[in-house]
């Protein structure tokens, strides 16, 4: 046998390795799901939105606190009924949700919404919030007395929170 030549030729592959690439991606997917913070907008099906003639939709939820406003339990039909009464005690006004349960206040309890409003507007300032952002979203029923609409605003203004967005449907 003879001697293997001192210069054999490495063959050089033109495909770049996507491994570290692929790599990268998934670090960078796994980063943006945990620190994503999901935003959401408590809709409650018990209550019935009113129509609005001329009216946007909200087009960014963050900084929202979720103030759904009821009506009397006796102008309540059908499903709006039963999910009222699955998930709140008689005589809720206004229903709030914590993100693990709902919560409702009665009328004489406007200093635990007051509490509830603030522990809502210090969680999004320790996300970093500008506090111009954190809004009150009122969602009133098309039936609700004025006079409870009017309670959660005392109570958003007494927790520091004057910016208020008002919940409608767009008209038919």
């Amino acid at each position: 046998m003879g001697k293997k030549n001192a210069r054999q030729v490495e063959e050089v592959s033109g495909e770049p390795n996507m491994s570290p690439m692929i790599d990268c991606c998934f670090l960078l997917l796994i980063f943006f799901v945990v620190n994503a913070s999901q935003i959401t907008v408590s809709k409650d099906p018990s209550v019935r939105m009113p129509a609005a003639v001329s009216c946007s939709e909200l087009k960014d939820a963050k900084g929202c606190v979720v103030v759904n406003v009821f009506t009397e339990p006796e102008k309540m039909t059908g499903n709006a009924l039963k999910k009222y009464k699955e998930n709140y005690p008689p005589g809720t006004i206004w229903g709030v949700s914590d993100g693990s349960k709902n919560i409702g206040y009665a009328k004489g309890q406007e200093q635990q919404l007051t509490e509830f409003i603030s522990k809502q507007k210090e969680f999004f300032k320790s996300k970093n919030m500008d506090e111009k952002m954190i809004r009150l979203y009122l969602r009133g029923d098309q039936d609700a007395p004025w006079e409870y609409s009017s309670g959660a605003i005392r109570c958003a203004a007494a927790a520091g929170v004057t910016n208020i967005v008002f919940g409608t449907l767009p008209s038919r």
